[in-house]
């Protein structure tokens, strides 16, 4: 009995993962801007007074991320909320400094975009009290290339089989004489570097040939993982629905979820 529910469990993954390779591959921007953090809550009808909230993180990692989320996590003190991952990757330092930091905070994370119900997150009045309100939408979210060492990084993770999560080949910067002028090129890493990425993947639990399946697929291109390869990986640890961390049913149960919070009407 115990071998037929593995099995019927890994059918399942099989055809979950097969049904998000055959749904058409999303548009990728050419100029994402960099990754911002907002704090939203949830807009779902007949949440309130207690209603789910997150940390949207959307854009492209670049040096001065880290320091943006440091900043917001001291901000909200002793509050865990669950992270939500829609980008397209960026630089690699950068990236692993945010998994230790979300790693270290005890923050779940989940690949998914934020759809503001009242306004964008870069304006400076956001609904009432400075609240910004929206939901978490799963579909044609992305995580690819070093977005993928955060989402690796939360407790929780998760990428619903609508997603998008993808890997190439790791490549440096590094600026180079060309006709006489310095030009930054990207570079394959060298092998001291490539055990650093992979210490950072063991650190965080991350399956064994994750850097192996990242240095197969070229650098101009992305290789979208199946479900069954996410789990494989441990890159996700829960298979389910996107809205595992921000539906309003966790926020009706006893007690509600650490996300949930109570606003006055």
């Amino acid at each position: 009995m115990k071998i037929f529910a593995w099995t019927l469990v890994f059918v399942l993954l099989a055809i979950g993962g097969a049904i998000a390779q055959t749904t058409p591959e999303p548009v990728i921007p050419e100029y994402s801007p960099p990754m911002g953090f907002v704090v939203v809550r949830s807009s779902a009808p007949g949440c309130e007074p207690t209603c789910p909230e997150w940390i949207s993180a959307e854009g492209r990692i670049e040096a001065g991320t880290p320091a943006l989320l440091k900043a917001l996590l001291k901000k909200l003190g002793h509050r865990k909320l669950p992270l939500l991952l829609n980008s397209q990757g960026g630089e690699t330092e950068p990236a692993m400094a945010l998994g230790y930091m979300i790693r270290a905070s005890g923050l779940d994370t989940m690949v998914a975009k934020t759809v503001f119900s009242e306004c964008e997150p870069d304006t400076n009045a956001c609904g009432r009290g400075g609240l910004r309100f929206g939901v978490a939408n799963p579909i044609g979210a992305v995580c690819s290339s070093a977005c993928t060492m955060v989402l690796a990084s939360g407790v929780r993770r998760l990428a619903d089989s609508r997603a998008f999560v993808g890997i190439h080949r790791i490549m440096l910067p590094t600026i180079k004489k060309i006709g006489g002028n310095k030009t930054i090129v990207l570079v394959r890493v060298p092998e001291w570097y490539e055990r650093k990425i992979d210490r950072y993947f063991t650190e965080m639990n991350g399956g064994s040939w994750i850097l192996s399946a990242m240095q197969k697929t070229p650098d101009d291109s992305i290789r979208y993982l199946m479900t069954y390869e996410l789990l494989d990986l441990n890159l996700i640890n829960e298979f389910g629905h996107g809205d595992t961390h921000t539906s309003i049913d966790i926020c009706k149960t006893t007690p509600p979820a650490e996300s949930c919070r109570t606003v006055g009407q």
